[in-house]
């Protein structure tokens, strides 16, 4: 199913241009042996195989895609919820412990980032309780993979240097001071998530838009200065 829809997804190069970090999770679907999921496992590693390769056509290095192996399996808790439906079990913890190391091998294989949350999950002492229904993430579950992946991107963000200095640190009244020092130095960047979207604030005077913008515009007077 995702390998069919990608390309309708992202069909060009341009579709993808904005892209920082594309992330491939799948699995616990493909896992499942029952004949309207069932993926066998060297169908998956292809599949895996072809979508990392799609991506690197559209111009997306591998340093820029993550692998997310699929997480355990609670088959009691899962097995409850079929067996109350009526339906079959076709889905085994040892299955998924298969498909997880799989993933990990087509990661190696294409030199993409990968993270193993099987095994990171079932190294925990509570972890069935990551699963809401031995299947699904839980609440708890969720906020795991948010830390794991929160100290992912902390790793590969941790070499950049700052351009501008901490917004806390700066004179609202006279940021240009705080930033370089002197009356040349009039940007400051400063970034704020709300929600899924990433909000700029720019610090600066209108003299110095001017030198880093081609347009023309009159030079704000100190008469004209907000009281």
């Amino acid at each position: 199913m995702c390998k069919a829809v990608l390309p309708l997804l992202y069909p060009n190069k341009d579709s993808l241009k904005d892209c920082v970090f594309f992330t491939i999770f799948l699995g616990a679907n493909d896992a499942c042996l029952s004949q309207q999921q069932h993926v066998p496992i060297e169908e998956y590693k292809k599949n895996l195989q072809w979508m990392i390769e799609y991506l690197n056509q559209m111009d997306l290095p591998v340093d820029h895609i993550l692998l997310i192996s699929l997480p355990p399996l609670d088959e009691y808790k899962w097995g409850v919820t079929e067996i109350a439906k009526g339906l079959p079990l076709t889905r085994t913890l040892v299955n998924y412990a298969n498909y997880a190391i799989a993933c990990e091998e087509v990661s190696k294989l294409s030199q993409v980032n990968h993270i193993n949350l099987f095994e990171a999950m079932i190294k925990q002492r509570d972890w069935e309780s990551f699963l809401s229904d031995g299947l699904h993430f839980s609440r708890k579950g969720s906020e795991f993979l948010a830390k794991i992946l929160e100290a992912f991107f902390a790793d590969k963000l941790s070499g950049l240097k700052w351009w501008f200095p901490d917004w806390k640190t700066i004179n609202p009244i006279t940021p240009e001071m705080s930033i370089n020092g002197d009356h040349e130095s009039k940007v400051c960047c400063c970034f704020s998530a709300f929600g899924k979207y990433l909000v700029m604030f720019l610090l600066l005077s209108i003299n110095t838009l001017t030198k880093y913008f081609e347009f023309e515009v009159s030079p704000i007077t100190d008469e004209q200065q907000p009281v």
